[in-house]
């Protein structure tokens, strides 16, 4: 199958990993070229991708997929669509990706096929992307090369719906290649052409920085909610079932909303760049500080005071300021211990994230949910939706100090279970007696 293998994939981040698995499955044996290790697992510890490092793992088995760690390991000489995966979100990114392009470039071959693909300004495809290329490769664009701009976004679906949502392709030249488009139809059947490469990369970069706002209203909304002491979930609700406005649930974010924020920022003069996108910034940003807030009020309508409380943290879904970045301590942790709280921490995860060494002193790391909780007198609950048929509650309120309270951050519990066992209910845009 080795000799049959024409496409690449290059990149670290989760985009890399969904497209190599989804042009597996479309038939597109491919080599898959990142620092993932030889199944994919040094993304395992990030939430909600486990189901494609299931499939990646299967298909790498097979020899659908063939992992190689860097550049050096590619056949350039048998591959014919190369795909590369980044965002242009920083100057380390941009850097990274640029460094790659003068490394890859000086091996390709006439009629080969290059694909940018991720979240970048309008007009870094064509002026940095494709320019960097034809100078350390020699061979131009629409000649030599046919390049094209994808821009793929991954913000927490699972691989079906992420398959399934509407694409848009552009093409830096007037003449495309059929055979190229109709093989990504097969990998996303919802493709569509866009006029030109800079629309698509503003579309792409736009949506994204939908999502970051959407998540700024919600948390801007529980607020107004916990001011005048109504729930946020039951505004929710009705406004769901009496279909009154589009509002989505508020909950912890998996911290790549902001991918296409700090794009739009990084480019725009903070004098005149863009304001509502900037307040956007800053309240996700101020999302931390919320949390503490709410384990704070959750102690006092308890009866528990801030400093010498234990409090355990469960799971880490939205609680990382660049989880897809590299290995970082969670601010939560940090903050919580310079105000004298004890802290336990159950990651919740199946990877390798050095977590003991990353809180340091600051929390006491555990393997098991039920010790996190012990004696702890509240537990703040950012656990991804696939660990709900794990929570016993009763179980956990047997442990925990009481009056204790859960702080559930990613909605995986019913608050009328919680309240049943024993224990104060709460969650942001939900307050407390004393807020």
């Amino acid at each position: 199958m080795e000799e049959n293998r024409t496409v690449a994939i290059v990149g670290e981040n989760p985009e890399a990993l969904f497209l190599s698995v989804l042009c597996a499955e479309a038939g597109l044996s491919n080599y898959l070229v990142g620092p993932f290790g030889e199944d994919g697992r040094t993304h395992s510890n990030r939430p909600g991708i486990e189901e494609v490092l299931w499939l990646l793992g299967i298909l790498t088995r097979s020899g659908r997929i063939s992992i190689r760690p860097d550049l050096r390991q590619l056949p350039l000489t048998k591959v014919r669509t190369i795909f590369l995966t980044t965002h242009a979100s920083s100057p380390a990114q941009t850097n990274s990706l640029e460094t790659t392009l003068r490394n890859l470039a000086p091996g390709l071959s006439a009629g080969t096929t290059v694909a940018y693909v991720g979240l970048c300004r309008p007009h870094y495809t064509f002026t940095t992307v494709r320019l960097t290329v034809e100078k350390q490769s020699g061979l131009k664009s629409g000649t030599h090369l046919s390049f094209y701009y994808l821009p793929l976004f991954w913000s927490g679906e699972r691989i079906q719906e992420f398959k399934e949502k509407p694409k848009v392709l552009a093409s830096l030249q007037e003449s495309r290649s059929s055979t190229f488009q109709e093989d990504l139809l097969r990998v996303f059947p919802a493709l569509s052409l866009a006029p030109s490469v800079e629309l698509a990369e503003a579309s792409g970069l736009f949506t994204a920085i939908g999502r970051d706002v959407s998540r700024a209203l919600g948390l801007e909304l529980a607020k107004i909610s916990e001011t005048h002491g109504i729930h946020y979930d039951d505004v929710l609700d009705l406004c769901r079932d009496t279909d009154l406005g589009p509002l989505g649930r508020c909950r912890s974010a998996l911290g790549r909303e902001s991918v296409g924020t700090e794009i739009a920022l990084s480019y725009s003069p903070r004098r005149v760049g863009p304001k509502l996108v900037r307040a956007a910034h800053s309240i996700n940003e101020a999302y931390q500080s919320q949390v503490v807030d709410l384990i704070r009020r959750a102690l006092n309508h308890c009866g528990h005071p801030f400093r010498r409380s234990r409090v355990a943290i469960l799971g880490t879904d939205g609680l990382l300021n660049k989880p897809w970045a590299k290995a970082e301590s969670l601010p939560l942790v940090d903050s919580l211990r310079r105000k004298g709280v004890q802290v336990s921490l159950y990651p919740g995860e199946t990877g390798s994230q050095p977590w003991s060494q990353l809180v340091g002193d600051n929390a006491r790391v555990e393997n098991s949910l039920l010790r996190a909780v012990a004696r702890a007198s509240c537990a703040v609950v950012a656990l991804p939706n696939s660990f709900t048929s794990e929570f016993d509650v009763d179980r956990v309120a047997t442990e925990m100090n009481r009056p204790g309270a859960i702080c559930d951050l990613t909605g995986v519990l019913e608050a009328s279970n919680v309240e049943r066992a024993g224990l104060f209910y709460t969650t942001i845009g939900r307050g407390t007696l004393d807020s």
